[in-house]
């Protein structure tokens, strides 16, 4: 696996990472957007004085804006090159209510709150938060359904999400095409550094950095409503060379995502390339998701590679590491160190059941290439408990490759949801209709078409009475190259197998 390479590697990008990160920030210059008028009332609304204060400062070259102590509501704002945005303790930006306060984009949706794109050197930071009134854009009393064709594949079958109960947890319908998108959107950034900020209530994903470069996010608190679709915490496709640490992140959709470009927001400027994302760090980080506490991979054009993720806490979340290879991009050489999982069932149309690991190579939409493949992950010293298995699915041998768990512990409970919702693989989205969410006996661990896995120190533990949902410790299809050392793998029973293996090599646990 080449480890010491690797994490030598990792801490030259950390220094290099520093340094650029630094350089060409000069902020000696400021002005309050208090002195162009703003008002920070809750009331009025202040997208022009504020745009005024940045333009202002844009005109000198750059320097700082701050944001004083209040409330003051606003559109969209755009940044530019050399801007840095400070808010001091008590400074509050609200996003406005109305639609018609926010820029549009190409395709007509509204814009968030900040907006720069091709620009440098810009820097959010400070004490105090950016609300984005996500909360003025939903329907309150109406849960998200999923529709009946899809159902029908479940092991409830119709039955599978039943919204005469209410909206238990959720997702609420938000408005039709009517709220605004992402909170902060930063296209084409290169030297971006957002800290200390909190960030509440975004009626879409929090932060959005796309085709951008040297990127620090250190400190920052997001806590989105667990009931809002859509609403990621920080949210990065073809980006590179980023450091993210010390973060708190509560999300109703996932809380740290890194894919490639999304064409469909048809962003103005944004490129579209088939441009690879690399060279990430996320460390010391605690995150709760409706979704994926941390999803690496979509329906991507590129590839993903070099991503480091340690000492991060993932708790009362819906999946917990997600990895998907569902287009024409790979995904390669990622570890995953020193990480604590909780997961369980939830209620309502979120993707994933429960999964504290999560793997699946599958098509997602029509493809223009071939299928990508996933290559070189490791997951050690990871303690989980859950309401499901790990899960690791391919569609075709080979596309999954050199997989590596050391030191990792599940312990699998009942929970309260096992009857509605249990029993079930989600690997959403899937171009196949019948694959999306679909009945299948659930094990400790799921292997399907993985070629090189190497389980080191793995357990697999049982609660007491296991719903019948559960069968086998460890099932295998189509597993070739497997190296087994110290597994202490039990059956969700006593009377049942701990190991099936179909059409793959023995496990023969070596000590």
């Amino acid at each position: 696996m080449h480890t010491h390479r690797i994490k030598n590697s990792i801490s030259t990008l950390l220094l290099c990472l520093c340094a650029h990160l630094s350089y060409g920030q000069n902020y000696n210059y400021g002005v309050s957007i208090t002195d162009f008028g703003a008002k920070g009332d809750s009331v009025t609304i202040n997208t022009n004085e504020i745009q005024a204060a940045i333009d202002h400062v844009l005109s000198k070259g750059g320097g700082t804006v701050l944001i004083p102590s209040g409330t003051f509501l606003t559109g969209t704002l755009i940044l530019g090159s050399n801007v840095h945005v400070y808010f001091s303790p008590g400074a509050i930006i609200r996003g406005s209510s109305e639609l018609g306060d926010y820029a549009r984009y190409q395709n007509g949706n509204q814009m968030g709150i900040f907006f720069a794109q091709d620009q440098s050197n810009i820097t959010i930071s400070g004490e105090g938060i950016i609300d984005g009134n996500g909360r003025s854009f939903i329907y309150p009393n109406r849960v998200k359904d999923l529709p009946l064709d899809l159902k029908s594949f479940t092991r409830q079958k119709s039955a599978y999400l039943d919204t005469t109960k209410g909206i238990q947890d959720g997702p609420v319908v938000p408005f039709e095409h009517k709220r605004p998108y992402q909170t902060l959107l930063f296209s084409g950034v290169k030297n971006l550094n957002i800290t200390n900020i909190t960030i509440i209530d975004a009626p879409f994903w929090a932060v959005h950095v796309a085709d951008s470069d040297y990127i620090q996010v250190s400190g920052v608190r997001i806590r989105n409503s667990l009931l809002m679709p859509n609403s990621d915490g920080l949210n990065f496709t073809s980006s590179s060379n980023i450091i993210i640490s010390d973060c708190d992140i509560i999300a109703g959709d996932d809380a740290l995502a890194f894919s490639g470009y999304s064409s469909h927001y048809e962003l103005p400027g944004y490129r579209q390339l088939a441009k690879n994302s690399e060279n990430v760090t996320v460390t010391n980080c605690l995150l709760k998701s409706r979704s994926s506490a941390i999803r690496v991979g979509g329906l991507d054009q590129n590839s993903l590679k070099n991503y480091s993720f340690s000492n991060i806490t993932i708790y009362d979340s819906n999946r917990g590491i997600g990895l998907f290879v569902h287009q024409d991009g790979n995904i390669e050489n990622i570890q995953f160190n020193d990480i604590q999982i909780e997961t369980r069932l939830h209620t309502g149309d979120w993707w994933g059941n429960g999964e504290p690991i999560h793997i699946s190579v599958i098509k997602g939409a029509p493809l223009k290439g071939q299928l990508g493949s996933l290559k070189n992950v490791s997951f050690s010293n990871i303690y989980a408990t859950s309401e499901a298995g790990i899960l690791v699915y391919s569609d075709k041998e080979n596309q999954i490759e050199q997989l590596r768990f050391t030191n990792v512990h599940l312990t699998i409970v009942n929970g309260q949801l096992q009857d509605e919702y249990g029993g079930n693989f989600d690997l959403r989205p899937a171009f196949e209709l019948q694959k999306n969410i679909f009945e299948h006996d659930v094990p400790g661990i799921y292997l399907k078409n993985v070629n090189k896995i190497e389980l080191d120190r793995l357990s697999i533990r049982w609660g007491e009475q296991m719903h019948t949902n559960f069968k086998y410790g460890l099932m295998a299809e189509n597993v070739k190259g497997i190296r087994s050392h110290h597994l202490s793998i039990n059956a969700p029973r006593s009377n049942e197998l701990a190991y099936v293996l179909n059409n793959s090599d023995p496990i023969i646990n070596e000590d």
